[in-house]
């Protein structure tokens, strides 16, 4: 559903005339961002935890399905 003028006026005042599609791309951007930094730091302390035996291969295979889901979902959703 689109804005109509009056309601773009209305953000583009309250927001400090920033346009909406930029708002929109850094929150996106600051979302992924977010995401990929989440999934690496996991990635080396489950990576750690199975070097070390202390996480079984189950486990490690369903955090990388989980993980690889999440950033694809969000992706689709939020980037398309």
């Amino acid at each position: 559903m689109a804005m109509t003028a009056a309601q773009i006026n209305a953000f583009k005042t309250a927001s400090g005339n920033i346009d909406i599609s930029v708002l929109y791309l850094v929150s996106v951007g600051l979302l992924l961002c977010v995401l990929f930094l989440w999934a690496a730091w996991a990635a080396v302390d489950v990576w750690h935890g199975w070097a070390n035996t202390k996480v079984r291969d189950a486990a490690l295979s369903r955090f990388v399905i989980r993980s690889v889901a999440l950033l694809l979902v969000c992706i689709w959703m939020f980037a398309s």
